[in-house]
């Protein structure tokens, strides 16, 4: 099954239906990982600090968790095909996929994931000026 932190809606179900595209097309902030897995809960402690900084609202930012049942086998295959990465945790900022907690690490440390978050929200005004490349 997939629990999320917030209220998703209820994905798409059925064999074509891509239930991990549903989740990046509806949120902002996507967070996929294994629950209980270390980069994982470190990747959602650096993406929930970024939304306290920034006062983003809790609706933005969405975490899933892909267990080892039926349905989140099909979760996390649905996740490998938008992504083309077999490895979790797995970010994805504006429908655009942006790796795991390394990549996550080094984009919160020179303010890239900020300013895409904020782009996102509407309350970024010169991202594109600041910090327009990943690094």
């Amino acid at each position: 099954a997939v629990v999320s932190t917030q209220s998703t809606g209820e994905p798409p179900r059925g064999k074509h239906a891509n239930a991990a595209l549903y989740f990046v097309k509806k949120f902002n902030v996507v967070l996929f990982l294994q629950k209980k897995n270390r980069d994982g809960i470190r990747t959602q402690a650096l993406l929930q600090k970024l939304r306290w900084r920034y006062d983003l609202p809790s609706e933005f930012c969405v975490t899933i968790e892909i267990d080892g049942g039926k349905d989140g086998k099909k979760l996390y295959d649905d996740l490998v095909t938008i992504s083309g990465s077999e490895q979790l945790p797995q970010v994805f900022v504006n429908e655009t996929f942006y790796g795991g907690y390394h990549q996550i690490k080094a984009y919160y440390t020179n303010g890239f994931l900020a300013d895409q978050m904020l782009k996102g929200a509407g309350k970024c005004v010169d991202c594109e000026n600041t910090r327009s490349e990943k690094s």
